[in-house]
């Protein structure tokens, strides 16, 4: 019973060294409370309702989708300790922390206020979006062109487990004789007597 437990708790050991590496503190924080239909993009124009930095503009240059936080440029601005390496000098840097997407709300394009963001589509079938509230114009915010781009480019060479484009368009469909049936040829009069047979 021991070696089984020992064995136990390896495996959960692993588990758990496993889980660290895909997700970090924040991440597994949320994990089971992730905000399902993000409205705010990279790009966007965005102020802080909330914080040291209330009433603050400023412009989201990262998203994190797994730990509900935006990056925004200039603002929560936090000292960091770095340690001095081969050409890093080290020393106190200041930087952006992330800030949770709560804590933020969408700037109006007409108003100049923080508004809180719906989704609608238009009659030619264009999902947008359009800012709701009380101090809130209503009119649509476009969706940044620097969200539209990847930050990763997809990998555009054929790996060894890809089907190149001569063998997925090649045909190679071979329909059978009309003649030939599910009974191998033998027509209907083979499939009446099995099912008069099946019957009895």
């Amino acid at each position: 019973y021991q070696m089984w437990k020992a064995g136990q708790a390896k495996a959960r050991h692993k588990v758990k060294n496993w889980a660290a590496r895909i997700l970090t503190k924040q991440a597994r924080k949320v994990q089971n409370n992730l905000i399902e239909r993000w409205r705010i993009y990279r790009g966007d124009q965005v102020m802080v309702v909330a914080g040291k930095d209330k009433g603050q503009v400023g412009t989201v240059s990262k998203v994190y989708r797994k730990e509900n936080r935006l990056l925004v440029e200039g603002l929560n601005l936090v000292k960091k300790h770095v340690k001095r390496s081969g050409d890093n000098p080290g020393g106190i840097i200041t930087m952006e922390a992330p800030i949770h997407y709560s804590n933020v709300n969408l700037v109006d394009p007409v108003t100049g206020a923080a508004t809180r963001a719906r989704t609608r589509f238009l009659d030619d079938g264009t999902k947008v979006r359009y800012t709701v509230g009380r101090n809130a114009s209503g009119s649509i915010v476009p969706k940044p062109d620097v969200a539209a781009t990847r930050t990763k480019p997809r990998k555009a060479d054929a790996g060894s487990r890809d089907t190149g484009w001569e063998h997925a368009t090649a045909n190679t469909y071979a329909p059978a004789p009309e003649n030939r049936g599910f009974f191998g040829g033998a027509g209907a009069g083979a499939a009446r007597s099995f099912a008069s047979s099946a019957l009895r």
